[in-house]
């Protein structure tokens, strides 16, 4: 198998420039990523072309193009460009890209070796086409591992939900449970209260009319502030005294 043909420096700057997203909004690679549109002529020659190439001029860099074999299509997003060995993501490929006068002079020794070429660009198809196999079962396996995980955290949403559910319904009944103890004691209490007011009101009741006894118990008795001991009696008085408690 023959080396592989190095990369032209106008092609290989070409791509690096596509590579760069932050210049998107000026010049980027279509959705297919099989060829690239300019957007805006304008920026593309003020902004881009001198850091990448020799000049500033967008005519310059359109003729070069055209030295490639790369093929213009008109859109109303801008201008496009194409060519079957320029595509986004397989940078081997640029090396298949000559220019016009390249072909033109190509030697009897080179024209011998299409085959070898056409071999080569078929063994890069099938390890692409390799890749994008292997990317597309990834991608698979991936897919299967969300889905697992997002059934996983659903099962966890629903469980956490009918916890906060239950847990609701428990604070429910008991804040329910504690209203009625709140009200069974407001009860008891009442009840007492009401019991020692009417037992306060006995009791003045029953102070008033011991007393009323007390009062009329001191009518007719002896006087409690005479000293009877002190007072001397005479025979017959004395006789008179003891007689009245006979």
């Amino acid at each position: 198998m023959s080396a592989r043909t190095p990369i032209p420096t106008f092609i290989l700057k070409t791509y690096q420039m596509l590579e760069e997203q932050k210049h998107a909004h000026i010049v980027s690679w279509t959705a297919q990523g099989t060829a690239f549109i300019v957007y805006n002529q304008q920026k593309l020659e003020k902004e881009l072309l001198q850091n990448f190439f020799k000049h500033s001029n967008y005519s310059s860099f359109v003729r070069q193009l055209n030295l490639y074999n790369f093929k213009k299509v008109r859109s109303n997003d801008g201008q496009i460009f194409k060519h079957k060995c320029f595509r986004k993501g397989m940078k081997s490929m640029l090396q298949f890209i000559r220019r016009r006068n390249q072909e033109d002079l190509v030697t009897p020794a080179i024209q011998e070796e299409p085959t070898i070429q056409i071999k080569e660009e078929q063994n890069l198809f099938k390890e692409c086409a390799i890749d994008i196999k292997e990317t597309n079962n990834k991608l698979k396996e991936d897919m299967k591992l969300l889905q697992e995980t997002s059934s996983y955290l659903i099962d966890q949403m629903q469980n956490l939900n009918h916890f906060v559910y239950n847990q609701s319904v428990d604070i429910e009944v008991k804040f329910k449970q504690v209203g009625q103890m709140l009200h069974a004691i407001n009860e008891e209490l009442r009840q007492e209260n009401k019991s020692d007011t009417q037992t306060n009101k006995f009791s003045e009741e029953f102070k008033q009319i011991k007393e009323d006894d007390f009062q009329e118990s001191k009518i007719g008795s002896p006087n409690p502030y005479v000293d009877y001991n002190s007072i001397a009696l005479n025979p017959l008085d004395y006789e008179c005294f003891i007689d009245s408690f006979l």
